[in-house]
């Protein structure tokens, strides 16, 4: 779902739609029916209302091909599957990065032509699709999608919706995080590693920031908090009450006038160790001297795992693999995420739907991916079911599922929006100023506003 330097990454239809995308053809409202004597036997009477129920599709009887546009390379394994239970829909994936997907996207969608069946919108672009009417409406008839996703994390849900509380698009993975941590410096420093005692001392950004001084000063400063202010970002950014943009105005809550000053304080006294996300000098401290990485549920599959436990070892480094825990922060969060949307043009969306509903309701292709590859997914009966089963080796055998299922439930996705991506981006680049000691923090503000103003002239920033 992400970065340059990570691969990251509803059951049945009404009878109605479906017919219309299979082999076969339907009887006319006019046609002959056959109807059962009146006189006929109580059990004869129940067979027959039991033979009235709505039949399950054969879903071998579908039918075609779609185009489907992601960036996700996990679809290699999960088209595979999807044809196991639909062995007739191919499904044509191209695999677009993620930095280039949504500009491609952009140009299909304005032009016309070429665009996919199927597509996705991560996070920082999912709202741009749902409010701009490429997507189908899932809610709507024949797809009813509000039928299927009771069990999904609401969160993921509302992500989705349009303005007007429609369903546009959905997913199949849920990105609840924490904050990874050492267990051998929790133990030295502060006598423990359990996450439960782990999450009190830093269930508030003071609290957080005072384990960075403690931290300092037992080790001499060799051991650091934090690899760079920059990863604590989604503290602030999911601790804000307003959206960044709320009747065409910039809201900037006290959590983010807040994050302005932990950044200088946590920079001027030392607790972080100047480096940049994404680097490999932040890639390296996860087997080195960084106590705690700020990462979602596919930043333990995608990042912290390959890191602290490689395929080809590197001579030298010492790995920490099995040393490590996950706990809960100042703030529930998350991070990320991919939403799946049928394209309203296309010509086969009664293909597209079935490739949507079954990667994101599927009871039991989700179970599959949860066990095959620990994916946290959306929906909350299979977590629930499933959530005991698991122990996460570099975890020290912590069971990841049970942690990141209650976190999943706090989470708040009414403030997403389409500026999202962009302002915060704008925010850091502000923030990093004043760190650096460029500018003030008000002229740092201003900067900020400014940019917002620039990107977006739409926006009241004052």
């Amino acid at each position: 779902m992400k970065k340059a330097l990570i691969v990251l990454l509803v059951l049945s239809m009404i009878a109605v739609f479906s017919l219309a995308g299979c082999k076969g053809e339907v009887a006319d409202a006019g046609d002959d029916v056959e109807v059962a004597d009146a006189g006929a036997d109580a059990d004869a009477d129940a067979d027959a209302d039991a033979d009235a129920d709505v039949e399950e599709i054969d879903p071998a009887s579908f039918e075609g091909t779609v185009e489907f546009w992601c960036f996700a390379t996990e679809f290699e394994n999960f088209i595979p599957k999807f044809n196991e239970t639909y062995p007739n829909i191919k499904v044509n994936w191209t695999n677009i990065p993620n930095e280039e997907i949504a500009s491609k996207l952009e140009t299909a969608l304005s032009t016309g032509t070429g665009a996919p069946d199927v597509f996705v919108g991560e996070i920082a672009y999912v709202k741009k699709w749902v409010d701009s009417d490429v997507w189908e409406n899932l809610s709507a008839a024949p797809y009813n999608a509000e039928e299927i996703v009771g069990d999904l994390a609401e969160y993921v849900v509302d992500a989705g919706r349009d303005a007007d509380g429609n369903i546009r698009g959905l997913s199949w993975q849920a990105t609840p995080g924490g904050v990874f941590y050492r267990r051998s410096m929790a133990e030295e420093y502060f006598g423990t590693d359990d996450p439960g005692e782990i999450a009190e001392l830093m269930s508030t950004m003071d609290g957080y920031i005072d384990m960075g001084r403690t931290i300092k000063e037992e080790s001499g400063g060799e051991n650091f908090l934090i690899a760079g202010w920059q990863d604590l970002q989604w503290f602030p950014f999911n601790a804000r009450t307003n959206p960044w943009v709320k009747d065409g105005k910039l809201m900037i809550d006290q959590p983010i006038l807040d994050y302005f000053d932990q950044a200088k304080l946590i920079r001027d006294e030392g607790l972080d160790n100047k480096i940049a996300q994404w680097t490999p000098e932040w890639f390296a401290g996860m087997n080195d001297n960084i106590f705690s990485y700020v990462m979602p549920t596919w930043g333990l599959f995608f990042v912290i795992d390959p890191t602290i436990n490689p395929e080809e070892p590197e001579e030298g480094v010492e790995y920490t693999s099995g040393d490590w825990a996950v706990a809960s922060g100042p703030a529930p969060y998350f991070w990320g995420g991919t939403w799946l949307g049928v394209y309203k043009d296309s010509e086969v969306k009664d293909l597209a739907w079935e490739f949507v509903k079954f990667i994101s309701t599927d009871e039991d292709f989700l179970k599959w991916d949860a066990q095959t590859y620990g994916d946290y997914v959306a929906d909350l009966a299979v977590v629930e079911e499933i959530k005991d089963d698991f122990s996460w080796e570099s975890l020290g055998g912590q069971n990841h599922y049970e942690f990141f299922y209650e976190e999943a439930q706090k989470i708040d996705a009414s403030k997403i929006t389409k500026y999202d991506q962009e302002i915060q981006n704008m925010l850091l680049a502000a923030i990093t100023q004043y760190v650096e000691g460029t500018l003030t923090k008000e002229e740092a503000i201003a900067q900020f506003k400014t940019d917002v103003q620039t990107a977006f002239p739409e926006v009241d920033v004052d």
